[in-house]
């Protein structure tokens, strides 16, 4: 029996396949990506490569052939989209015979929150824990490798803006993040319906990550606390889809209440060390 990853030619999904790989055999591992050309690298490594596709339960089902644990990583979509294409996967794994799933969820995940996404993960973990299969619930926050999106600007113009205020968020690294995914999935039998809170070690100001830019750089970067209208209007200016432009600007909304301020040990108790703080990581993304 395998452990399956779905998307894992995506930046999480590299980067737990790359961490599992220091924990089990290449040929105890298995991938489910929509473009099997695209894992050729995969393949070369003597991973079993399969074609899934969230929208197609067949498809689905046969890519969890033969796999005892599977981790779901979410793909980006509209609310309605998403919600449908999990509970299409969920079915799948049930139909299947995998018996643990592991899914990559949000911290405190609620139906009215602001960041309009946490909807999506909420009725991801009831429908998991309603399907009877074991499995493990992975609450990631914030990654803190988007930060790097404004930096360009903000060493052009000295301004680093967002629509923060004095919010702090507990940011952290999306290699983080894939090395407690691939912790579990090694041992899932250590962490059967377990729900993990993965937080950084500090929730941290918008005003501090221009500190850590600047102090990195050597060039003078100030928080910029944007309107969110103004936000919006940049973000929609990139060709992002409206979908994920409302969420972003509702994480800053929830941020500002206090809803992804709240540091968890959880991820220590999983990996066995603490994670990558966000100076650290802009430190040595900047260099």
């Amino acid at each position: 029996m395998k452990t399956l990853i779905t998307g894992a030619t995506g930046q999480l999904g590299t980067l737990v396949v790359t961490h599992l790989l220091n924990h089990l055999p290449a040929s105890d591992i298995a991938v489910s990506v929509r473009t099997p050309g695209k894992a050729t690298d995969l393949a070369a490594k003597g991973i079993d490569v399969r074609h899934g596709d969230f929208d197609d339960l067949p498809l689905m089902t046969a890519a969890f052939k033969d796999v005892e644990t599977a981790l779901i990583i979410s793909a980006e979509a509209d609310n309605a989209t998403r919600i449908a294409q999990h509970r299409t996967a969920i079915d799948a794994a049930k139909a299947a015979g995998v018996k643990h799933l592991v899914y990559t969820s949000i911290i405190d995940p609620r139906a009215d929150a602001d960041f309009t996404y946490s909807a999506i993960h909420l009725d991801t973990e009831n429908y998991i824990k309603e399907s009877g299969l074991k499995y493990t619930l992975l609450r990631n926050s914030f990654y803190a490798d988007l930060l790097l999106a404004g930096v360009p600007h903000a060493l052009e113009t000295g301004d680093f803006g967002a629509p923060a205020g004095d919010a702090k968020i507990t940011y952290i690294t999306r290699n983080d993040l894939a090395e407690a995914a691939a912790m579990v999935l090694a041992n899932p039998q250590t962490h059967v319906n377990a729900t993990y809170d993965l937080t950084g070690g500090k929730a941290v100001t918008h005003s501090e990550i221009a500190r850590y830019i600047a102090d990195t750089t050597g060039k003078p970067v100030k928080f910029v606390d944007l309107p969110a209208e103004v936000h919006a209007g940049i973000l929609g200016s990139f060709g992002l889809p409206d979908h994920l432009v409302e969420a972003l600007a509702g994480l800053y909304v929830g941020a500002k209440k206090g809803d992804y301020a709240t540091v968890s040990n959880d991820f220590q108790t999983v990996v066995g060390r603490a994670p990558q703080s966000v100076q650290e990581f802009m430190t040595g993304a900047l260099k």
